[in-house]
């Protein structure tokens, strides 16, 4: 007779991402936050965190379930209030839905989920209204403004982040990591990206001090993705790849994302509305406007690094092969090519 394996007494294969039921979730929300019935609970997206849209009778919800590993419960902690400070102090974002009081239970905002692979940690957050202007000038103009108000919001109130700081090691060194098992056949490349990017490290660390207003905390993910647009009012989401760093890679994401679609973004029109917005509020050093195109340079090389991290955990490898590389190198040499070297 075949010996039948026995799964539960034997050595099991690592599991590295799980996905919640939504029914499950639909009940612990129930719970939680005390919404009446009915409740709707549905997988919205994934990637870097799993997203679930929850729609009541009144209201739609967006709930963010951290993947393991990624930051702990006091990043998360911290997150929610520096949200809840800069929202005190007029600026529009997906507001942190507070639980309410159970005996026992001490969590506000974040909990935590016991997945398989490790503690996963959920936030509740409002719907962000989406109904654009088709004004791009003014909605890139109020946006521009948004963000320079939260630098100088946070450099008043001088939140305490405890995640790594958005430098050198963020956008240089770990995605040249990442990446550089995947380019092992393309070495004339990665040769090409480890040069270039030292170079415009060092550019950087010459034209900008590490001091406030220059240097301080960001958002650290300011594109189209992440934001909402009431007409042109904006209202800003995802903070989740926030930290300290230089204010010019904060502006420059924002460009860096709409390039993908025009490349000559940054010479337009709309562009211009957008720094004229930040500079209504904070003016610009002539350094800071300099290193813009450097930044985004170094950005096109951090969304390289973290795709090779997201394709391991949840993403898969097929598309991350050579016409992949081709067409991020290529955009990573346009910024290089704006660059004062």
């Amino acid at each position: 007779m075949e010996e039948v394996r026995e799964y539960g007494k034997k050595s099991q294969p690592k599991i590295r991402y799980s996905q919640f039921d939504a029914e499950d979730i639909r009940k612990e929300l129930l719970e939680r936050y005390g919404m009446e019935m009915p409740v709707e609970c549905r997988l919205f997206d994934y990637g870097m965190n799993d997203i679930y849209r929850i729609k009541t009778k009144k209201e739609t919800y967006f709930l963010r379930i951290s993947l393991a590993g990624l930051h702990t419960k006091k990043d998360y902690e911290e997150e929610m209030h520096i949200l809840n400070i800069l929202i005190q102090n007029g600026i529009k974002a997906a507001a942190p839905v507070k639980m309410r009081g159970m005996p026992g239970r001490q969590e506000d905002y974040v909990w935590e989920l016991h997945a398989p692979e490790g503690i996963r940690y959920a936030m509740l957050f409002t719907e962000a209204p989406n109904s654009p202007s088709d004004d791009k000038e003014s909605s890139a103009c109020n946006l521009g403004s948004m963000l320079a108000g939260i630098h100088n919001i946070s450099d008043r109130e001088k939140f305490q982040v405890s995640r790594p700081p958005i430098d050198m090691c963020q956008l240089v060194e770990k995605p040249l990591s990442n990446i550089r098992p995947f380019l092992a056949d393309r070495e004339q490349d990665f040769s090409f990206l480890k040069e270039s990017a030292e170079k415009l490290a060092g550019y950087i660390k010459g034209k900008l001090p590490e001091t406030a207003p220059v240097y301080g905390f960001c958002h650290g993910d300011v594109h189209s993705g992440n934001v909402f647009f009431a007409g042109d009012k904006p209202t800003l989401f995802d903070f989740d790849c926030m930290g300290y760093g230089w204010r010019s890679y904060d502006i420059c994401v924002y460009a860096w994302n709409e390039t993908f679609l025009d490349e000559n973004y940054i010479e337009g029109s709309v562009w211009k509305k957008y720094l004229e917005g930040y500079e209504s509020v904070r003016p610009l050093s002539a350094e800071e406007k300099e290193t813009i195109p450097a930044f985004a340079a170094l950005r096109q090389l951090w969304l390289m690094g973290l795709h090779a991290d997201v394709m391991d955990r949840n993403a898969g490898c097929c598309w991350y092969q050579d016409d992949y590389f081709d067409s991020q190198i290529k955009m990573f040499r346009l910024w290089l090519d704006r660059c004062s070297l």
